[in-house]
């Protein structure tokens, strides 16, 4: 999850927010976990020990010449992270190494609970959002704020 927000961090970062194209982010995107899985896997299979180092600078390289290919002094942000963006970065790597340590037992947990979840929001998440745009639909004192909708749709609030 954490590495999911850390990409879509990056990416709303630096697309969304300067109306930059996509592609060499998602391109940044791809290399970064594509390093990330490589010194990971280097790492648990104990390979040669110069691919840990090279693996490393390649992460800490490639990030020094986006972050200075694309300062954020240039982006006149509502919001901002500060040293973006390395703790991004460094979210990335850390959860890719990490999800590279678990068993596949974990991997089939995870999918039983991502299934609950999903089945919880289709049966219970969806009526609730239903619900919650009929109640827009209606003001607080039972006049309808659209004039589109019928007499017929609308809802007591007190009911409710």
């Amino acid at each position: 999850m954490f590495y999911l927000v850390a990409n879509a961090l990056i990416y709303r970062r630096y697309v969304v927010l300067s109306n930059r194209p996509p592609h060499h982010i998602l391109l940044l995107l791809f290399f970064l976990s594509a390093t990330s899985l490589a010194f990971s896997l280097s790492w648990k299979l104990e390979h040669q020990w110069w691919s840990l180092p090279v693996l490393g600078g390649v992460l800490i390289m490639g990030t020094a010449v986006f972050h200075h290919m694309v300062p954020s002094s240039r982006l006149q942000l509502e919001w901002s992270v500060p040293l973006m963006p390395w703790p991004a970065v460094i979210s990335i790597f850390l959860n890719v190494f990490l999800m590279t340590t678990l068993k596949l037992l974990s991997f089939k947990r995870f999918g039983i609970w991502a299934s609950l979840i999903v089945l919880f929001y289709l049966v219970y998440g969806v009526h609730s959002t239903y619900r919650a745009e009929e109640m827009e639909r209606v003001g607080e004192n039972g006049v309808s704020v659209n004039p589109a909708v019928s007499q017929d749709t609308k809802v007591d609030i007190q009911q409710l």
